[in-house]
């Protein structure tokens, strides 16, 4: 026997599944997670600039490459994949119909 899914139900779960999300984001921005990575990569940069300095004064070998040394890390993921498609799928979507409205205006003014 199937069961029918309103499509209240539907509506209802992904309003609830967009609720937490905004209360994940809401909380790390207002715990300071975002500020405290800032302040970190500043750190780090200002460790860069003072190694750099102190190997100018030594007149040593001074090589870009030793002072832009960024940690790289891999956040894919299947789930963040999907999320990054639907992203594109859905960009791609409201430039396709905002162009298809700037086309219709231009007709009624032309």
């Amino acid at each position: 026997m199937k069961k029918n899914i309103s499509s209240w139900t539907i509506f209802s779960r992904g309003l609830f599944i967009l609720f937490i999300v905004f209360l994940i984001n809401y909380f790390s921005v207002s715990s300071g997670y975002y500020e405290n990575e800032i302040k970190k990569k500043t750190a780090f940069t200002q460790e860069q600039i003072k190694q750099f300095e102190e190997d100018v004064q030594n007149k040593e070998y001074i090589d870009t490459k030793d002072y832009n040394k960024e940690e790289v890390v891999d956040n894919s993921s299947f789930i963040g994949d999907i999320g990054y498609k639907v992203s594109e799928g859905i960009n791609d979507f409201v430039t396709d119909k905002a162009i298809n409205v700037f086309k219709f205006l231009g007709r009624l003014f032309t």
